[in-house]
């Protein structure tokens, strides 16, 4: 105990002659994101499709579901994400998740928070995280869904259940895969590993793009028990259907 005020003294040094970098960009003096990149996230605004939450076109009052998901099961009752998978949103996810700048999880953490918090329907009981094999959790030391859970979880006052789920089996990155393979290639990926008891939950995740993830994890959810899973998401990869 008596190094810290020496430490803390070290420390303001360092962050004099090297101030801390905005994450995204690296601009000094802005951690872990700077205003201008901030600005940058193309966020989603109404109208959204009522079930996966992809932009429509149409008036801001405009109460529509899109015509894919008028024909699919999705098994979670909606989704939503704050912004859309791009410029400078894309680049904060990037660097949280390959880059390893966790303290990105705040600020994006809190863009999930602030679209749940303003969606009536989003009145949930739990919040979970996808998780990730355990074997890729070793690889990454980290799972970004968690992080941005935790986050979500405390700015709404919301238990965190981050064990509610597993991933029963590793699967290769969706990135670069087709809708179907995507959809095969999570297909039973996930299982409920505690009873959840009526619950609606709240599940998290950095990126949606068909929303094959969602669907699975919120299969496995509701063979656990919960009533109802919602899904919300930093940003929606919005792909050509």
């Amino acid at each position: 105990m008596c190094h810290t005020p020496r430490v803390a003294l070290l420390r303001g040094f360092v962050d004099v002659l090297f101030p801390p970098a905005c994450q995204v960009c690296q601009t000094r003096g802005d951690f872990p994101l700077c205003a201008g990149c901030r600005a940058g996230f193309p966020l989603i605004r109404p109208p959204v499709c009522q079930k996966c939450g992809r932009p429509l076109r149409g008036p801001p009052d405009l109460t529509f579901t899109c015509i894919p998901c008028r024909h699919r099961r999705t098994h979670f009752a909606y989704a939503r994400a704050a912004g859309v998978y791009d410029g400078p949103l894309r680049e904060a996810i990037h660097a949280l998740k390959f880059g390893g700048r966790q303290a990105l999880a705040e600020p994006l953490g809190r863009l999930i928070a602030e679209v749940v918090a303003t969606d009536p329907r989003m009145r949930v009981d739990l919040v979970v995280p996808v998780p990730l094999h355990p074997a890729r959790l070793r690889e990454r030391g980290f799972n970004q869904a968690e992080l941005l859970a935790a986050e979500v979880a405390g700015y709404l006052s919301i238990p965190l259940r981050p064990t509610a789920l597993r991933r029963v089996r590793v699967t290769p990155a969706q990135t670069g895969l087709g809708r179907e393979d995507r959809r095969a290639n999570v297909r039973g990926a996930f299982g409920s590993r505690e009873p959840l008891e009526a619950s609606t939950i709240l599940l998290v995740d950095d990126v949606m793009s068909t929303g094959s993830t969602g669907i699975e994890c919120a299969r496995a959810l509701r063979h656990g028990g919960a009533r109802q899973v919602v899904v919300a998401t930093v940003a929606l990869a919005v792909l050509d259907r």
